[in-house]
């Protein structure tokens, strides 16, 4: 079985904004996206995932994906807020149920759109890069592009989080 996770990439000025703060916190080298659905397992072969998405997403009516300001999920992640839109929301929920219409488990915790900065932290380390975030408040606004899926592949001696296919929504 292979490992996929389907997210929203970003415009390149934000992804190189937000990816300059990931460095810094030494965070996985994955592109910057917004989860959608969080890592699963696929035995139903790629062309069928792709088709999945992709009939969810070809007719989804333009909305814009909005946030502003530095969240996190305790003390262990540091994310920059993405706001919870009906649109996205709806979008999501769609995606959840048609995955679970062939063995993906949705998600338990209800969802919370973020983009990843930092995580696995230590207290002490969220506490240093939470002082070093002080001055950064990023605001964007950008249309929703449509889908990403992301898929494990083999790097080097490890594994990486690698975009696999994009679907684009109606524009």
């Amino acid at each position: 079985m292979d490992s996929f996770f389907i997210g929203i990439t970003l415009p390149p000025t934000l992804a190189q904004d937000i990816e300059a703060w990931r460095r810094r916190f030494r965070a996985p080298r994955t592109a910057p996206h917004i989860t959608l659905i969080p890592p699963f397992e696929w035995s139903h072969g790629f062309d069928k995932l792709a088709a999945l998405v992709q009939s969810v997403t070809a007719h989804r009516q333009p909305f814009l994906i909005r946030g502003e300001g530095i969240g996190s999920f305790g003390r262990a992640v540091l994310f920059v807020n993405v706001e919870p839109s009906s649109e996205l929301a709806v979008y999501q929920s769609e995606l959840a149920q048609t995955l679970a219409e062939f063995g993906v488990p949705p998600e338990s915790r209800p969802y919370h759109p973020h983009i990843t900065l930092a995580t696995r932290l230590t207290p002490a380390v969220f506490h240093q890069y939470r002082t070093e975030l002080a001055g950064y408040n990023p605001r964007y606004e950008f249309p929703f592009p449509g889908a990403s899926i992301f898929q494990l592949m083999p790097e080097g001696q490890g594994k990486r989080w690698q975009i696999v296919h994009q679907v684009s929504s109606m524009k």
